[in-house]
């Protein structure tokens, strides 16, 4: 019975274990992601370094952007 408790506690406690959050470079290749999670963390639904992380990715995708129409191509 003891060691079926045990189990059970151990099960729980790594259910409860959050995913890492998602790199700068997963959001520079999901931007439509990217604006989820930053339109998330403007409510305050959503904390942390993705915030981060999804807002250097938009901003650096729009300054490529601006960058390529300066250049004309």
């Amino acid at each position: 019975m003891r060691a079926i408790m045990t189990m059970v506690l151990a099960i729980s406690l790594t259910a409860c274990e959050q995913s890492p959050p998602r790199s700068l470079q997963y959001f520079e290749g999901h931007l439509d992601d990217a604006r989820e999670v930053v339109a998330a963390c403007a409510t305050d639904t959503h904390r942390g370094e993705e915030c981060q992380h999804a807002s250097m990715a938009i901003e650096t995708a729009e300054a490529r952007e601006k960058f390529k129409r300066f250049r004309g191509k």
